[in-house]
């Protein structure tokens, strides 16, 4: 994806040119195809510009339009093009690019274009004659916009190093954000997903604008509200699932437009196994072959005699070749990133994002993957991160209507789904919790997370989850209110999704996401989930079945993501204690990780025959705090 950044200064300065310089400078290290950039009075705008579709190599940004008084930049691939073309009555053709579309609908709508535009995209435009700048980005897409203010002027980027370059930006930490982000205290709260690690600094959010003009007060909306939409009833469960199916197959389609080829990542679970079938499909038609990225365990002896196997699918090889064979259309790529390590994967993590985040495990592979899908001349992945929350839903069991068929043929789920469950979880939450074969418990979390004691009792953190029980709702009164979780809880993917596409030159696309799929989901009733036997996912396998393999749609385990985590670390062991050494002493670092007590918790792991894979995942994700402090603050 193209990259986009600006600069409003509120009054001439003559130091105006230079710090937007810094900003286009502090970016030149990203592999994007292009870059131009407009200066007129003292708003200047940019951007980096990445060959993401066919169109892009006629994309001319910015731009400035004299008539109209308008400054313009766009970072965009546009799905809808031709509705847009009939309704904007402009032509479609190849040379016509993405962000002339995004140009065109704002000429047409003014602010109002938002909601005309489908796919992943952001804009800024600085209205001269009104004085007002006005930035928005799409509603789910993996797109990332941040912003800052300060006495002088208005600031934004795709990137946050732009920012951070900025030699009016005095660098500090946001340290509630490195708290709550550390322990997952009130990580959901809405005012808490626009920060950063750096003060000042904010995102803006998916589906938002924003809006600031002479009198220099920022107004933020958010437009594109799905919760709203209503549900509709089908006489048959199979019309969701039909419906819902032409829904993605023409999402799966838009992302196919690229300039170069496009892969995808299959990691043999329903969303990824869904996904690339259905491009493979699509691709077959014109004479195309779908390559797919999985991540596979090195340890593979290990994993199949871990204890974890009799939960968990520790190896997906068997489901990732299954959905290959039963498409006839995929070449599986295999990686096991032997070579890549935990350590390499969180460092460069940092270095890309300046950020942290909590999935520290997972980056080595994340990495070793997109890596692998460039150098192979792909530009772009196919992800299907979004799917567990729509296409493979599960659904709510104990808010399904009542069906004396249902009841008379399974009395004890009857009573059990429908009548105990909803008041033990109401009730009894607390007890149930304590009787799981691995608690999450974000009380127990917050205390083995490796936060300073004083940083933990200055903000009070263990009462507050004890008083207010923050811990996980597995109490739902309606199945609104869990959809509406989903949209919240992809906001950190949809971030870092983008901040990759920035870095490597190569596009995440996500085609659960898609706009009108997801208002297809939150038309769906709870029971468009089921089969009548209390049977969970059961709109992806309606959709799917009789194309993907039954051993794959009716495994009743879940893979495990990053499946031979201990037996890597262990692996790895000299790696991770001599980075534990190097910032064991780091101020920044013991300021609010307990170093000493992550060093010693690390020497007693290595003393064991075994480690939990989420003990490692604890300690890594403290390590990476610890690494992204001692960068930045000491």
């Amino acid at each position: 994806m193209s990259l986009i950044l600006g600069s409003w200064h509120f009054s001439a300065n003559l130091d105006f040119e230079n710090s937007f310089q810094k900003m286009m400078q502090a970016l030149t290290v990203l592999p994007h195809n292009d870059r131009n950039a407009i200066i007129e009075k003292t708003t200047a705008f940019g951007q980096f510009l990445t060959y993401n579709t066919p169109e892009a190599i006629y994309e001319k940004q910015p731009v400035y339009l004299a008539e109209e008084q308008i400054l313009f930049t766009a970072a965009a691939r546009i799905d809808n093009r031709r509705q847009l073309a009939q309704t904007l009555k402009i032509n479609a053709d190849s040379q016509v690019s993405d962000g002339s579309f995004v140009l065109k609908a704002y000429l047409q709508w003014g602010k109002d274009c938002v909601n005309h535009l489908r796919g992943d995209w952001s804009f800024a435009v600085f209205d001269y004659k009104k004085q007002e700048l006005f930035i928005a980005r799409d509603p789910m897409g993996y797109t990332a916009l941040h912003y800052y203010q300060n006495e002088e002027g208005f600031y934004f980027s795709s990137s946050i190093a732009a920012l951070l370059a900025l030699p009016e930006y005095p660098k500090k930490l946001n340290e509630e954000y490195l708290v709550r982000n550390l322990t997952l205290w009130g990580e959901t709260e809405v005012e808490f997903a626009r920060q950063t690690p750096f003060q000042s600094i904010y995102l803006l959010g998916n589906a938002q604008t924003l809006t600031i003009g002479a009198n220099k007060r920022i107004e933020i909306q958010t437009y594109w509200h799905p919760h709203t939409i209503s549900i509709k009833k089908y006489r048959k469960k199979q019309e969701y699932a039909d419906e819902m199916l032409e829904l993605l197959t023409n999402a799966v389609q838009n992302r196919l437009r690229c300039y170069k080829p496009v892969a995808s990542q299959l990691s043999g679970g329903l969303d990824s196994s869904t996904v690339s079938f259905i491009a493979a499909d699509l691709l077959k038609r014109e004479n195309k072959v779908l390559t797919t990225f999985s991540h596979v365990p090195f340890f593979v002896e290990e994993v199949l005699k871990d204890k974890e196997n009799a939960y968990r699918i520790m190896d997906e090889t068997p489901y990732i070749m299954e959905t290959a064979r039963a498409s006839g259309n995929i070449r599986p790529i295999l990686l096991d990133s032997k070579n890549y390590s935990l350590l390499r994967g969180i460092k460069e993590i940092i270095t890309l994002s300046n950020n942290v985040l909590h999935g520290a495990t997972n980056v080595y592979w994340g990495l070793d993957g997109i890596k692998t899908a460039g150098e192979q001349g792909f530009g772009a992945i196919l992800t299907a991160e979004g799917g567990n929350s729509n296409i493979s839903f599960a659904g709510i069991d104990y808010l399904l209507p009542f069906s004396f068929s249902t009841a008379a043929r399974h009395p004890y789920l009857f009573l059990k789904k429908q009548i105990l469950k909803p008041i033990a979880y109401k009730y009894f939450r607390n007890w149930l919790n304590s009787k799981r074969r691995i608690v999450f418990s974000t009380e127990k979390y917050v205390q083995n997370i490796f936060l300073q004691p004083a940083v933990l009792n200055h903000y009070d953190i263990i009462n507050d989850i004890r008083n207010n029980k923050t811990d996980p709702n597995r109490y739902y009164p309606d199945i609104l209110e869990l959809k509406k979780l989903f949209i919240e809880l992809y906001q950190p993917r949809s971030y870092f999704g983008g901040l990759f596409n920035h870095f490597f030159g190569i596009e995440y696309r996500d085609p659960t996401v898609d706009v009108d799929l997801i208002e297809g989901f939150f038309r769906m009733p709870n029971e468009a989930f089921f089969d009548e036997d209390y049977n969970q996912r059961m709109l992806v396998k309606r959709m799917m079945r009789g194309k993907i393999p039954d051993k794959v749609l009716f495994e009743p385990k879940k893979g495990l993501q990053s499946a031979d985590l201990s037996y890597k670390a262990k692996a790895e062991a000299a790696e991770i204690t001599a980075t534990i050494e190097a910032v064991r002493y780091s101020p920044a670092a013991n300021e609010y990780i307990d170093m000493k007590k992550l060093a010693d918790t690390w020497n007693t792991y290595l003393s064991l025959p075994y480690v939990e894979p989420y003990e490692i995942q604890r300690l890594m994700k403290a390590l990476l705090f610890a690494l992204f402090l001692q960068k930045n603050f000491d």
